[in-house]
């Protein structure tokens, strides 16, 4: 049973979750429509539950988020949530007003003229491609209900809200796992002399298996395969490197960093080299 604490709009309630004695969020075609503040309801199959999680760190809470919001922006992550439902089968829900949030953001900032640079856009589209497919697909939606066109940048951001509702993980950690991607291109890119192509599949690649052993060294995962003692015979330039990229690495995600990744890390490295 639930309790209306707001109408949003004829496709949203605020309600109060009887049965689990909380605030959400429902969604769904002419739910909101002739309801009554405290009116108790049913909600039937075709209704979409999103439950609101106040971060400790954000100022605001989910309801004053909500009262400053024009619903159409709620009702529009919705549509975006259930795309990535479509695509991948589970998608964390909490991500539904922080994605709603920044999306009423985004338009009010390129409706005045003001772009937010994303100096992580490349790298956001080639370690979450999957993210920035349905991030494009949003820039869309975006347009359709507000005419208003979102830059490339903002596509960058509203994919790692897709990725971090995805991974259930933080927005911090996904932006996190970004930045130190970023610092590890820029000193190959320094130490190498060279200036990676983003676009090439070799620097794909590269990010790829740079994302997943930078996974394994967050999470505390072993590397079972040990590479360390031919990597440091056959590329010691490249090991050099991939050292005292690992260093910044246990700095950054204050991890200890296996003595095998080194080795991984100089043999990806050694690749890059070689094209």
């Amino acid at each position: 049973m639930y309790r209306v604490i707001k109408v949003l709009n004829n496709n949203g309630v605020l309600v109060y979750d009887m049965k689990r004695q909380e605030e959400a969020i429902l969604l769904g075609n002419g739910i909101g429509f002739g309801k009554k503040i405290n009116e108790r309801f049913e909600r039937d199959e075709n209704t979409k539950r999103y439950t609101i999680v106040d971060r400790k760190e954000k100022m605001r809470t989910g309801r004053q988020v909500l009262s400053d919001m024009d619903p159409a922006f709620l009702e529009l992550a919705g549509r975006i949530v259930e795309l990535a439902r479509t695509e991948w089968g589970e998608l964390n829900p909490n991500i539904l007003i922080p994605l709603a949030d920044h999306i009423a953001v985004a338009v009010e900032r390129m409706q005045n003229g003001i772009l937010l640079k994303n100096p992580f856009h490349g790298d956001i589209r080639v370690l979450y491609p999957e993210e920035f497919q349905i991030a494009l697909k949003a820039r869309d939606m975006v347009q359709e209900i507000s005419g208003c066109a979102l830059c490339q940048d903002e596509v960058g951001y509203i994919a790692l809200h897709i990725r971090a509702g995805r991974m259930d993980e933080k927005l911090e950690e996904s932006l996190q796992m970004v930045t130190v991607m970023r610092m590890v291109v820029a000193m190959v890119e320094d130490s190498l002399g060279l200036k990676l192509d983003p676009h090439s599949f070799m620097f794909e690649r590269f990010m790829t298996h740079l994302r997943y052993l930078v996974v394994r060294i967050r999470d505390g995962e072993s590397i079972h395969l040990d590479m360390d003692e031919y990597a440091r015979k056959q590329f010691p330039r490249s090991y050099e490197l991939a050292q005292q990229i690992c260093v910044k690495l246990e700095k950054e995600l204050h991890k200890r960093v296996p003595r095998e990744a080194v080795g991984h890390l100089g043999i990806h490295i050694e690749r890059l080299c070689v094209r």
